[in-house]
């Protein structure tokens, strides 16, 4: 017999005779921990979160109300029937009708509706008589102890 066979044959039955026992379960044990955890720390406050803002989401909106879509549509809402809201967009007038050209009916499902909004009132410059923005201006100068120039 040549030497090289040989010591095969023992490297054979050194490498079977000291096998490791490991189990396969051992070693995914870290990973799985490690994923439970992430669950528990991240995944699952976020979902609360999330599930707590979608039930916030149109609570307290009311006929009347005028609020804000998720598209940015800007509407009073017409009714409300469970979780669909018709809206009216459109701007309304001083009489409370709306002005302008023909208003739209809109119906969102309550998911659509980002947030009520207030409000804004029309604001009207009213002219003063007897005077320009440039005469008013050296009118504030005059009051503050300055000289006015005159033209």
């Amino acid at each position: 017999m040549t030497p090289t066979p040989a010591l095969v044959h023992v490297v054979l039955a050194a490498s079977s005779s000291s096998k490791s026992t490991t189990s396969p379960l051992l070693t995914l044990l870290p990973l799985l921990a490690i994923g439970v955890l992430g669950y528990l720390f991240f995944i699952r406050p976020q979902q609360r979160k999330a599930q707590a803002a979608r039930q916030a989401q149109g609570s307290g909106i009311e006929v009347g109300d005028e609020v804000q879509t998720v598209g940015g549509v800007i509407g009073t809402v017409l009714e409300i029937h469970g979780d669909r809201y018709t809206l009216l967009t459109g701007h309304l007038g001083e009489d409370g009708n709306l002005d302008g050209p023909q208003p739209t009916r809109i119906v969102f499902v309550r998911q659509a509706i980002a947030r009520k909004v207030e409000r804004v009132e029309d604001v009207r410059v009213q002219d003063q008589p007897g005077g320009d923005v440039e005469d008013d201006a050296d009118d504030a100068v005059d009051e503050t102890g300055g000289e006015a120039e005159e033209a």
